[in-house]
């Protein structure tokens, strides 16, 4: 009899365990754990960035007025603008900036842009006169414009995905001009000195960066560079007689695009631990 209720105590006790794992085994998973966000980082870093920018003129004047042997401009004169056009620059910089934190920037730069070839031409029809006979002819001019352009920028950048960072950004700042080697051809010839001018600039641009290393970003933007009026020392003629001192100015903008690179000093700290994870029975 012993042996026997010893017997059923056990198999009694095998059917607990028995539902007891099963019961165990209806219980809901622990909640997965959320890797916490990327710690927030900040530090100085370098640049440097290369392109070539597709120039733009607008506002083209010159101040051609033909005279009299008196001083007088000529009564009935006509001229009228035929072409003006300038070509592309290339350009290279370099600068410095701080990362603020994960979407936070900014950099100040200086960059060179290469000579672009200015032509321009007038047509003119101009009333006789004992000096100088009425006909109608033109001028020609050929130069180049050469800048220095030093930007303050700042830049916000739009998340991170797989390493990929998309970004805008605007900057302010000043660029000189060098406006060189004016000529005119045509109706005579003469050259103008060359001449200096600074003006206000800025600029808007967009783009993506890299990730390389921690510590390496690289970067392809486009950029669009506001660069101000520039304007000419007045063209001096082989026949001083002759010569009207003619002067031209203009708008300068530049569609650029950029490929660069940045370099972390330091780099960002070592992204957070997960917490343990504790097993509940």
């Amino acid at each position: 009899m012993v042996k026997g209720n010893t017997l059923i105590i056990a198999t009694l006790a095998a059917a607990s365990a028995t539902g007891g794992a099963r019961a165990a085994d209806l219980l809901p998973p622990p909640p997965p754990i959320e890797a916490p966000p990327p710690a927030e980082f900040g530090g100085w870093y370098l640049r440097g960035d290369a392109g070539v920018g597709a120039v733009q003129i607008s506002g083209w004047k010159s101040t051609l007025q033909p005279y009299d042997e008196l001083g007088n401009p000529l009564a009935g004169t006509l001229v009228v603008p035929a072409y003006d056009a300038i070509g592309d620059q290339a350009f290279a910089g370099a600068g410095f900036g701080y990362q603020f934190n994960n979407w936070l920037r900014g950099d100040l730069t200086a960059e060179y842009r290469t000579e672009a070839n200015y032509r321009a031409g007038l047509l003119a029809a101009i009333p006789g006169s004992d000096w100088y006979p009425g006909f109608l002819g033109a001028d020609y001019y050929t130069a180049g414009v050469s800048s220095l352009v030093v930007l303050a920028n700042g830049y916000i950048d739009l998340g991170h995905w797989c390493g990929v960072t998309p970004f805008v950004g605007a900057g302010v700042g000043f660029v000189n001009h060098k406006f060189a080697g004016l000529t005119d051809s045509g109706l005579g010839f003469g050259t103008a000195a060359d001449k200096y001018t600074t003006n206000f600039a800025w600029s808007v641009t967009a783009g993506v960066g890299l990730s390389v290393t921690p510590n390496l970003k690289l970067e392809v933007a486009y950029r669009y560079l506001d660069m101000g009026n520039i304007g000419s020392n007045p063209i001096q003629c082989l026949n001083p007689q002759g010569c009207f001192q003619e002067r031209h100015s203009f708008y300068l903008a530049s569609n650029d695009i950029r490929v660069g690179f940045r370099y972390l000093l330091g780099g960002p700290p070592p992204p957070p631990a997960l917490p343990p994870v504790v097993a509940k029975y």
